[in-house]
């Protein structure tokens, strides 16, 4: 038998947000962007509290070629069946702020329900899928 040595790529229909790499894991984020990333999830957490799922960080950052223009793309997993993006949006204002004005860092958010992180296979979450990291 020969041993393979490709990467698994995970199914839509059973991926999960522990199929990502972990930030802690990730030693190539800066401590800055690790530190703004923990309290912009613990403000989500004060926020959500057991509605959120996880936070993914994905694009130019999680990909590490970002810019000094390049905003943080920010995945928000919530435990509703369905959610109202502008809604979502709105309500994780103030935490994007705070980060902005203590930062200079724009965090740029996609809420999604946790049955479409799981099921769905757009090509954003292919994206997020392949280089996500799990805040």
């Amino acid at each position: 038998m020969v041993a393979s040595n490709h990467q698994h790529t995970p199914q839509t229909n059973n991926f999960q947000a522990c199929d990502l790499p972990k930030m802690e894991d990730v030693g190539t984020l800066s401590p800055r962007i690790k530190k703004l990333l923990w309290e912009f999830k613990q403000k989500l957490i004060a926020l959500y509290g057991k509605r959120l799922v996880s936070l993914v960080l994905y694009g130019s950052v999680a990909r590490h070629e970002e810019t000094e223009e390049s905003d943080m793309d920010v995945l928000v997993v919530l435990r509703d069946e369905m959610i109202s993006h502008g809604d979502e949006i709105f309500r994780m204002a103030d935490a994007g702020l705070a980060i902005l004005l203590d930062y200079d860092e724009l965090i740029s958010v996609i809420p999604m329900a946790h049955n479409d992180f799981l099921y769905r296979n757009s090509p954003l979450l292919q994206n997020v899928r392949q280089e996500g990291i799990l805040v």
